[in-house]
């Protein structure tokens, strides 16, 4: 019986995202038939006028996903391994329980946070007119994707054996050796499938970053100036969606934004779910 409710619910799960994409394929393909995939390589975004670039919401998304990225993969696997091989029972279960807490966190407060702290103080620290950039979504979608890929990573370094580690120290590897040449290749495959599964967050994130990164439609100049008000993906839909009119090609270019974030993080999703079953299948 719970095999069948097991397989029901998979089946169920299934459904749904195909459901959700079709339903996404038939809003948007009013506007990819009458735009076709040039307006992908497009930066100008003006509904009023018919115009409907995505590329200065994609490249915001890229740098804000690539931002948090750069800061949460380091800082969360030195809380994983410091929390797996060098604290105590009682001091790791604590931190795990943090980390858990902050993943717990709904995005708007996140959001909050970073409106009346963060964007003050890179205003006052930076010199700059506005505290509504590239750098501030990337900053707090680093602490929003940190808790997935600590607990992620603490998970895989907590399965490789101590016998292991027994027999590394038998060789005479001092700790940092053993952490480069035996625990951290064995844990890799679990790092990198947390690190797919905060990529999929990071880039689907909505309300956080539509607090905070400006809503500015106009790719930054130049392409790499972090420091900018820009525009992502997720922000676009959050705060267009309640103008554009149901049917209209502006809620189905809207819709092809949406398509694109969903294929994305499926593919994301379903790479990191792949490449941990192959990892379980290759241990057996």
């Amino acid at each position: 019986m719970l095999n069948l409710w097991m397989r029901a619910s998979a089946w169920i799960c299934l459904a749904v995202v195909i459901l959700l994409l079709g339903f996404l394929v038939q809003q948007s393909w009013p506007y990819w038939q009458q735009y076709g995939f040039s307006t992908l390589f497009s930066g100008d975004w003006y509904p009023y006028e018919k115009l409907f670039g995505l590329t200065a919401a994609i490249i915001g998304s890229f740098w804000a996903a690539l931002i948090a990225l750069s800061i949460a993969i380091p800082t969360g696997l030195a809380a994983a391994v410091m929390s797996t091989e060098i604290l105590s029972g009682s001091w790791r279960s604590l931190s795990r329980t943090g980390m858990e807490l902050l993943a717990g966190i709904p995005s708007v407060v996140y959001g909050l946070l970073g409106l009346w702290v963060l964007l003050p103080l890179l205003q006052s620290s930076l010199g700059l007119l506005t505290g509504h950039n590239l750098l501030a979504a990337g900053l707090l979608l680093s602490v929003m994707v940190l808790p997935t890929i600590m607990v992620m990573a603490q998970d895989a370094l907590s399965e490789i054996s101590s016998e292991q580690r027994d027999a590394a120290a038998s060789l005479g590897m001092g700790w940092s050796e053993r952490l480069w040449r035996v625990l951290l290749p064995q844990a890799w495959p679990g790092i990198r499938s947390g690190i797919l599964l905060a990529l999929g967050r990071a880039l689907g994130e909505t309300m956080a970053v539509m607090l905070v990164v400006g809503s500015m439609d106009r790719i930054p100049e130049p392409f790499y100036n972090l420091l900018a008000p820009a525009q992502t993906l997720t922000s676009r839909i959050g705060r267009e969606i309640g103008e554009s009119a149901f049917g209209s090609m502006h809620f189905a270019a809207l819709m092809a934004c949406g398509l694109l974030l969903a294929t994305v993080t499926i593919t994301i999703s379903l790479l990191a779910h792949l490449r941990a079953d192959n990892t379980s299948v290759a241990r057996t």
